[in-house]
């Protein structure tokens, strides 16, 4: 009886973990996306600013 019990929680943990794994992989590809996305914002910002002298530098 006991070991049926021991070998259920151990099952139930496994797929816990294994769950809980694939959340941590989605949010981490997530995160990526979202600092790619930024990253692309603000590149688009910076590219052309006039430098007051009619010429315009690129950063």
């Amino acid at each position: 009886m006991t070991g049926i019990l021991i070998g259920s929680v151990c099952a139930f943990a496994i797929i816990v973990s294994a769950v809980v794994m694939m959340i941590d992989r989605l949010a981490g590809r997530f995160a990526l996306w979202l600092q790619r996305r930024k990253l692309r914002r603000t590149s688009k910002r910076k590219r052309g600013v006039h430098a007051h002298s009619g010429i315009a530098r690129k950063i």
